[in-house]
């Protein structure tokens, strides 16, 4: 297995920006040398998480989540520590060297990354000939006639296909690339006398993944072109439609800050939202969301607006999509738009009715139950329709709202709209689960700012940890982070070792900040260790009825011992500076 070596994660550590990283996920405010904002991994009012930029380490005294930047991007992406790694290589242009990798390792790197540089630079060769040839005027006008600017259109890197057979295959060959390899970009079909494009004479639409690479391409057919109206890559090594969520590379940090995705279904209505502000939209290509696209969501926040086109077919999306959304633990809104329109045909005729149409999103519930009153019928068949939809719901303000709208669409009495909450009711969404707050004994305590301490301090700390027998420490984990400490502060520590630490190294680092460390604190907690020990002898003395003589000499030494130990105490902080 190929591992990233040491000298990559250093200069991967230098080059992140701990507050750039974290604040994408909550606000930070500047408190000392740190800072500090609301947890983003549970629900509080009061700050209790805290930022240490300078040792890129974070920690939340509420829940206890805590670790340095890679751990950060695991918790938050659920990626496993290479995907991590990259992403935050990819993010601020570190480049990751390799070692022991197997030969066959090394080849499916090399081809990936080749496959990657070619519809790389592909998605170049789309854009130059789009904005530089004649062939592509229509699609030019085309753009604009949908109300979309050239400089959203460069940005999202908007291209057109010439109308030739071969363009692309010829320049890609002439490139060094090899036909095989055109095929599994998904740029390529097969010809009589070799590969030919796969895209002519189209507006081409780059799919990157969440990192920004191109991954293959939605082509859009032009009027008057060859059907079918958009045509995909193929699926291969780096193309899964069901995968992928247009402009999420662009809407990431923007989506992760609101906690709430907009999602349409077409890559226009995402440019013309995103020239109109509305910078978390992002598209599920095509009509519902797929299990995939949503658990890519989840990853970056909480909730989904659904504005999916104004017909049927939107509709049904919204319902399959919202199921899926729902069964991923995502809150659900969907976003009327007026009959007829498209998300991008709304936020161009008025943006600031768009912007109210997402403000007054419904409820799942609240959707549901208007589609099956628009679906008409007798008062019979909708009352049937509506209460089904209510009966099983869970009470809360918005199903009550929606009795009132039932009972008055149908004028209902009062029994009978009693009766439309008489279905057995879904069992209540359970509020998001507390973090409890752990006690600590006054030992544990002193034993972890005692090592929190040795990490601010890392030269007294390195003396004083070699002369303290591990032992000292009340319990195994922590006996196991004294040994960890030990081989940081000499240096010695290797890279699995640090990052199965980075948890408790952010939670003593910030324990350590809040007490302002010292030498002299420091030394006091060295002793009140000692003591500690010493005290465990005398109770396991004490414990023992058949005292023997030896035993009683031994109980009074360790006595007079445990009085010196105290004496010394009293010294080191009469002694000490104010701290």
């Amino acid at each position: 297995m190929s591992t990233i070596t040491r000298e990559s994660l250093e200069a991967l550590e230098a080059a992140v920006d701990m507050v750039d990283l974290v604040g994408g996920r909550t606000p930070l405010r500047r408190s000392g040398a740190r800072y500090v904002g609301r947890c983003p991994f549970h629900d509080e009012r009061t700050p209790s998480f805290s930022v240490d930029p300078l040792k890129k380490l974070y920690h939340c005294f509420g829940c206890g989540k805590g670790g340095d930047h890679i751990q950060f991007v695991l918790e938050t992406e659920n990626l496993d520590f290479a995907a991590a790694v990259e992403t935050l290589a990819d993010r601020y242009g570190v480049r990751l060297e390799y070692e022991q990798s197997s030969p066959e390792e090394e080849r499916r790197r090399a081809q990936r990354g080749r496959l990657l540089r070619l519809l790389d630079d592909a998605a170049g060769f789309y854009a130059r000939y789009l904005w530089e040839s004649a062939e592509a005027e229509p699609a030019r006008e085309y753009l604009a006639g949908r109300g979309i600017a050239e400089e959203t259109a460069r940005d999202f890197r908007l291209g057109f296909a010439p109308s030739a057979w071969d363009r692309v295959c010829a320049a890609a060959l002439a490139k060094g690339f090899t036909a095989a390899e055109l095929g599994q970009a998904g740029l390529s079909g097969r010809g009589r006398r070799g590969p030919v494009d796969r895209f002519r004479a189209r507006l081409m639409f780059p799919l990157a993944d969440v990192r920004g690479r191109v991954r293959g391409f939605g082509a859009r057919q032009m009027p008057g072109g060859e059907p079918p109206k958009y045509l995909n890559s193929t699926e291969g090594p780096l193309f899964h439609k069901a995968e992928m969520v247009y402009g999420l590379d662009r809407a990431r940090a923007a989506i992760a800050s609101a906690g709430r995705a907009i999602v349409v279904e077409g890559y226009t209505d995402v440019l013309a939202l995103h020239q109109a502000g509305f910078d978390t939209t992002v598209a599920s290509m095509g009509t519902a969301l797929t299990d995939a696209q949503v658990t890519e969501l989840r990853r970056v926040c909480s909730g989904v607006s659904l504005a999916f086109d104004a017909d049927a077919a939107g509709e049904e999306a919204s319902l399959r999509g919202m199921a899926i959304a729902e069964g991923k633990g995502l809150a659900v809104q969907v976003v009327a738009l007026p009959p007829g329109q498209d998300p991008a045909d709304a936020v161009l005729a008025d943006r600031d009715a768009f912007a109210r149409a997402l403000d007054s999103a419904a409820g799942v519930l609240s959707f549901r139950v208007g589609r099956a009153l628009a679906a008409g019928g007798t008062r019979d068949e909708m009352y049937a329709r509506t209460a089904a939809i209510i009966g099983p719901a869970a009470p809360s303000v918005e199903r009550d709202e929606q009795v009132r709208v039932v009972a008055d669409r149908l004028r209902l009495t009062d029994d009978l709209a009693a009766r439309l909450t008489a279905g057995r009711p879904a069992r209540p969404t359970a509020a998001p689960e507390q973090p409890a707050k752990l006690r600590r004994s006054p030992r544990e305590r002193d034993e972890r700012l005692f090592l929190g301490m040795a990490l601010a301090l890392p030269d007294r700390g390195r003396e004083l940890l070699s002369e303290l027998d591990v032992a000292y420490f009340s319990d195994e984990p922590l006996r196991e982070a004294a040994g960890h400490m030990r081989r940081l502060l000499a240096g010695e520590g290797d890279t699995e070792d640090a990052e199965r630490w980075a948890p408790l190294m952010a939670e003593l680092n910030a324990v350590a900040a809040r007490e302002a460390p010292s030498e002299s604190a420091l030394e006091e907690l060295y002793w009140k260790l000692h003591l500690y020990q010493t005290e465990d002898e005398l109770k396991t003395l004490r414990r023992n009825a058949d005292l023997e003589l030896r035993q009683q000499q031994e109980l009074q030494r360790l006595e007079e011992l445990r009085l010196r130990l105290l004496a010394t105490l009293e010294s080191v902080r009469a002694h000490a500076p104010d701290r």
